[in-house]
């Protein structure tokens, strides 16, 4: 069963946004890759960073200071969790995107309590491109 996500309205209004600034943590090597190369394809889209694990993913996210972090809620080192609501401190207007292999109902409401925009289950690829793509277009409007 997939997990369902949550569509919010973007919360950041951009005035000549041509980019979005994209961070991924993930500790698979093999999911980092695939959205990788899934925002290679995605035209605006810029992978400025990536972490392998939450401790690392907190301090590169504090300082690269992305537009859209896609979030993986299981990593080694710190609790994800803790990770989402220390990225709503500090980025306030970033979109969090959770990307986990958990699809728990339980879970997902307690990410979207914390900050999270979005819920998407690792099989949900072409609706994190479809997200993605959407923002895209939301700046360029503005």
């Amino acid at each position: 069963m997939a997990a369902h996500y949550a569509r919010f309205w973007w919360l950041k209004e951009v005035d000549d946004l041509k980019e979005l600034k994209v961070f991924i943590a993930d500790d698979s090597q093999a999911i980092r890759q695939q959205l990788q190369s899934a925002l290679s394809k995605i035209e605006g889209c810029t992978l400025i960073g990536s972490a392998d694990g939450n401790l690392q993913a907190a301090q590169q996210i504090n300082l690269l200071q992305p537009d859209v972090v896609i979030l993986d809620i299981s990593m080694p080192h710190r609790e994800g969790i803790r990770v989402l609501r220390e990225i709503r401190k500090v980025i306030p207007l970033a979109q969090v995107i959770i990307y986990t292999a958990d699809p728990s109902v339980v879970l997902q409401e307690v990410c979207l309590e914390a900050g999270a925009n979005f819920y998407l289950d690792k099989a949900q690829i072409q609706d994190l491109i479809d997200i993605l793509s959407e923002r895209l277009v939301q700046n360029l409007k503005h």
